[in-house]
């Protein structure tokens, strides 16, 4: 896969140097959640890779249609990942089924998981749109973005689906000395930058 070189264009004049869009659709069409789990999966075909060599802001969307065709509980999560880790608004955790033990006052994923990203509970048959969206400002480097689901409770419905999703990224670059409100950050995980 080649990633997406993102040129730095510097015109001190503005607060804005670039702005530019991305949007991919899934593929295929329809992708299955085959039952409970404590980690993430990717949804295929919605994966975009960028590389930069200057801090850009990521404004990330997906949309798509969560679909059930069951009268029991249904539950799954949806969320965005950045080279393999998962985003919770301004963090980063591993895609572990030990995870919550990063975040202070969560005792499983499921609690933790309904923190940012996207969850949907139903129980009979239903279609839904489905959207969430985060904005993350990210150092230098490759960067693999990614949206990535799981089943939720044990007892619920499967499988589920997500239909016709697509993923939009907004990528924008300040001038060096603009005061975004939010600070470059890392997408590898160390102490600091856990939890």
């Amino acid at each position: 896969m080649n990633a997406i070189q993102i040129p730095s264009t510097r015109m001190y004049n503005n607060f804005i140097r670039s702005e530019r869009y991305y949007v991919k659709q899934q593929l295929p069409n329809t992708f299955a959640i085959q039952g409970p789990s404590e980690t993430f999966v990717k949804v295929p075909g919605l994966t975009l890779p960028f590389n930069h060599i200057e801090p850009l802001v990521y404004k990330i969307k997906f949309e798509g249609r969560c679909v059930s065709h069951h009268f029991n509980e249904t539950w799954f999560h949806l969320r965005f990942m950045i080279n393999d880790n998962l985003l919770y608004i301004d963090k980063f955790l591993p895609n572990t089924a030990n995870r919550y033990q990063y975040i202070t006052g969560y005792s499983n994923n499921d609690g933790l998981d309904y923190v940012g990203g996207f969850y949907w509970y139903n129980n009979s048959p239903a279609l839904m749109q489905c959207s969430f969206s985060d904005i993350i400002y990210l150092n230098p480097g490759l960067h693999v973005i990614d949206v990535a689901v799981r089943g939720g409770h044990a007892y619920g419905a499967f499988p589920t689906y997500i239909v016709g999703g697509a993923l939009t990224i907004e990528l924008v670059e300040y001038d060096l000395h603009a005061d975004t409100g939010i600070k470059p950050s890392d997408t590898n995980l160390t102490p600091n930058s856990i939890g």
